[in-house]
């Protein structure tokens, strides 16, 4: 069964990155998935003015109208530019949608796709969010500022979780071709069942795959820092980490593992709920 992946492309109010499309193009060669891009033409709903006013909203709201279509077509043209280089095809969905609709679209694009590929930024934020919590799919997301090489090695940030596991299950597609998995705990984070973990490395080693076992205490880090640090010194590919949180009082005073990644990796990130 040939993978299918989802390439969602914001075009208002900001525009997405010609890298993002890079990557997602790459990680489908990789994968020899499918890759559907989907690019919404948004429209601005009519504002009614209660009062008289020297802003003339009309010019406004067609100004914003303008600003997806031409960005759409920008990111058409990149998407046909790199199909011709790369000799991968692309699927492009275009729609039209009303502005505070097209999150929701996204959403049920990428419930129909294995995973949808996003960039990890401030201003992807809500979108990674809805996606994560609201398709049922995994997200990969890259690094806002390159485009990412092959996924040969695959560190798995465990902590014995639900949402660890479910995105361990998601993450079968790069495991199967993996040549080393990295077990990441962060153990001054919370209170990890040794048992389990060291049932969980067993049957990894049992499956074929190369295990290094990395318990690590974060110290001044936050744990997600403290993870991303570590799989980067192990020259990791890819990092494997369930999209949950603290409880919702620490998750808001210290960020949250997930919310801290969805706004900024430093190296492709595939995340489950």
């Amino acid at each position: 069964m040939k993978p299918q992946f989802h390439l969602p492309l914001p075009t208002y109010p900001d525009g997405s990155s010609f890298t993002i499309i890079d990557n997602a193009i790459d990680l489908a060669r990789q994968s020899g998935a499918d890759l559907l891009a989907s690019i919404p033409e948004v429209t601005i709903s009519p504002i009614r003015q209660s009062f008289p006013t020297a802003i003339d909203v009309d010019a406004l709201r067609a100004q914003a109208e303008n600003y997806s279509r031409d960005c759409g077509t920008s990111l058409r043209d990149h998407i046909r530019e790199a199909e011709a280089k790369t000799g991968i095809d692309v699927q492009i969905h275009g729609f039209r949608t009303r502005e505070p609709n097209v999150y929701d679209t996204f959403a049920q694009i990428a419930k129909t796709h294995d995973l949808s590929v996003l960039e990890a930024s401030d201003l992807t934020r809500t979108l990674t969010e809805t996606l994560l919590f609201g398709s049922g799919r995994p997200v990969v997301l890259f690094p806002a500022t390159s485009v990412c090489g092959r996924i040969d090695t695959v560190a798995i940030a465990w902590d014995g979780s639900c949402a660890a596991a479910k995105a361990i299950s998601s993450a079968r597609l790069f495991l199967d071709r993996a040549t080393k998995v990295h077990v990441i705990s962060i153990v001054d984070d919370k209170e990890i069942d040794e048992k389990s973990r060291a049932l969980f490395i067993s049957t990894l080693k049992r499956s074929g795959l190369g295990v290094e076992d990395l318990a690590l205490h974060a110290g001044s880090q936050t744990p997600a820092s403290a993870m991303q640090s570590a799989a980067v010194e192990q020259k990791a590919d890819i990092l494997v980490a369930g999209g949950f949180g603290h409880s919702r009082l620490r998750e808001f005073i210290l960020g949250g593992v997930t919310r801290e990644l969805l706004g900024k990796c430093d190296l492709p990130v595939l995340m489950a709920h």
